[in-house]
């Protein structure tokens, strides 16, 4: 058995999490490689999650995040990690007691360029589905820049990697409250070997306080990693068939856009459709929807009402 001296640290983003904090930290330490530590970035949360990881004490250890989201929080865990290895476990999740033994086993023997990624479970709170096992991850296995680019098939927060390569890819982004995974993926597809390891080592609880179900937001997100990767990695972006970047980076950017617009999303569609406009500037209807976009939401709900019809169906895509 891999000894203490593995050094890993686990990083948990958090907000608002008393609920499974707790089994999230537990699972972390209950290994049968234990971590050198489990950092809780609290996410400025309005409960008490930070007192309850606390209350753990050693190898626990508590950060005051930005408030700035899971990417944000994910940066600032990996800057103060004392580990030669990083791990993650979500606040509303958890993992298999062999999860870091396996991983282990596989970064020991590799070059510094790997990154280990792990089946999952997809469970609901409360039981209100049967729970059922993630598929795909298998797609990313060795190189796989275009596998990541069109489905991104790792679960990211079953990831181990060694922290010097996290550092070395700029770490993690800062300003994506969604999508910061897929970013490192994709620049760690310009160099690292994915190694898949089917069992199902991850237990992800779905909810409905999960950030992603915000759709907008995360389509937004998810274009502005893509287009982080073009920018930083243009010969691995212009490598993709051309119409990969159609289909998995221009038209889910549109679809979004006229779904949050349909929804009267307040919060991003503004954003999206500005963006949809810039990307497809030959679609009317998109270039319609923007014009529209710029005044208030309230204003528009109003007209809804008015006109006895929030979604026409004729529109609605």
């Amino acid at each position: 058995m891999l000894s203490r001296d593995a050094e890993v640290s686990v990083i948990i983003p958090c907000r608002d999490a008393r609920a499974t904090l707790a089994d999230a930290i537990r699972s972390a330490l209950n290994q049968t490689v234990p971590p050198l530590e489990v950092l809780v970035i609290d996410d400025r949360s309005r409960d008490d999650s930070a007192a309850l990881a606390a209350g753990f004490g050693p190898p626990v250890r508590v950060l005051a995040g930005s408030g700035r989201g899971p990417g944000a929080a994910r940066r600032m865990g990996v800057e103060a990690a004392r580990g030669r290895y990083i791990a993650f476990v979500d606040a509303d999740d958890i993992v298999d007691a062999a999860k870091n033994e396996r991983q282990l086993a596989v970064l020991s023997a590799a070059r510094t360029e790997t990154v280990v990624h792990t089946g999952a479970t997809l469970r609901w709170l409360g039981d209100t589905r049967p729970p059922r096992l993630r598929s795909g991850g298998e797609r990313a296995s060795g190189r796989c820049t275009r596998a990541i680019f069109e489905s991104n098939p790792v679960c990211g927060a079953s990831v181990m990697m060694r922290r010097e390569l996290i550092l070395d890819l700029g770490n993690f982004r800062a300003d994506l409250p969604i999508s910061e995974d897929y970013a490192m993926w994709l620049a760690a597809s310009t160099r690292a070997d994915f190694v898949y390891l089917p069992e199902p080592l991850y237990h992800i609880t779905r909810h409905q306080g999960n950030i992603t179900a915000r759709t907008a937001l995360g389509a937004l997100c998810h274009w502005k990693a893509q287009e982080g990767f073009r920018q930083a990695f243009p010969d691995a972006f212009n490598a993709l068939p051309a119409e990969s970047i159609r289909r998995y980076m221009i038209e889910p950017v549109l679809a979004a856009a006229r779904e949050a617009w349909w929804r009267r999303d307040a919060r991003d569609a503004r954003a999206l459709l500005t963006l949809a406009a810039r990307l497809a500037p030959e679609d009317e209807e998109i270039r319609r929807l923007a014009r529209r976009a710029r005044l208030p939401m309230g204003i528009v709900r109003l007209w809804d009402r008015l006109a006895g019809q929030a979604m026409p169906t004729a529109e609605v895509r």
